[in-house]
């Protein structure tokens, strides 16, 4: 029998920047049912599923047969980075997010998102979201029996900070980056500052000149990290690429300059 794509669905993560996730999509046990039901084949993809269906005689009318049809899948983590990095401020304890194709803008292939009660668990990772397409809302997407769907999940972001400890007086440094990818603001401190970090310099290193920059927008947490930043002191470039703030040190960056 010859197949053709009924529908697949991509997960996109934005920590990931576009590469395959630490994300699994399993159907659950009703939808593995479903679908040996149907006559339908679920292959794996590097960013998650494609479903097939035979193009033959017996498959004529599809449309119509799955109009009550639910294909259910959760999505689950294989890494604890997943978990770590993905914004979930807006899901309850308990609960975990959840995916439709339910009321879809035309040509709209982001997932509707809201929250459900916790379930699932594989190997010891619970459940991160659940995912069901319904076959009552495919006849209105588009012509044609492709339909194309994307989970989105967003990553957790922070602001970053600078630190530099230098022994000269009335220098004057600047932070840059390429095509404006983050931009910086200097924070102000003088003798009443309350900035911990601030106070843990001057009793680490007495007598030295502190310059502090924040970023002036979060920044979300990424596999791949912000190249070219530059330090610029008194008009010169002291470094060209600073190094990103460690994820383990909440976006903080103390380095000793000349």
């Amino acid at each position: 029998m010859k197949y053709q794509e009924f529908f697949s669905i991509t997960i996109e993560h934005s920590y990931f920047s576009g590469g395959a996730a630490d994300l699994v999509l399993t159907p659950v046990a009703e939808t593995e049912e479903l679908l040996k039901k149907r006559g339908l084949l679920l292959k794996k993809t590097a960013r998650g599923i494609r479903c097939l269906v035979g193009i033959d005689e017996e498959n004529k009318g599809f449309s119509e047969k799955i109009q009550n049809d639910v294909f259910a899948f959760y999505v689950f983590p294989t890494s604890d980075t997943v978990r770590e990095f993905t914004d979930m401020s807006e899901v309850k304890e308990g609960e975990m997010m959840f995916f439709t194709n339910e009321k879809l803008r035309k040509n709209q292939l982001e997932l509707v998102a809201s929250e459900i009660e916790q379930e699932g668990a594989y190997q010891r990772f619970p459940a991160l979201a659940k995912v069901e397409i319904k076959g009552s809302e495919m006849n209105s997407e588009g012509d044609g029996t492709l339909f194309t769907y994307q989970v989105q999940f967003t990553a957790t972001a922070i602001k970053w900070k600078y630190y530099f400890i230098s022994n000269t007086d009335d220098s004057t440094i600047t932070l840059e980056s390429r095509d404006e990818q983050i931009s910086f603001n200097e924070m102000i401190i003088d003798e009443n500052s309350t900035d911990q970090i601030i106070t843990s310099i001057r009793l680490n290193f007495p007598n030295t000149q502190i310059k502090a920059f924040e970023s002036k927008d979060l920044v979300p947490h990424s596999i791949k990290p912000i190249k070219n930043i530059k330090l610029i002191k008194n008009g010169d470039v002291l470094m060209s690429h600073l190094p990103n703030p460690e994820e383990e040190h909440n976006g903080v960056q103390i380095i000793k300059i000349k």
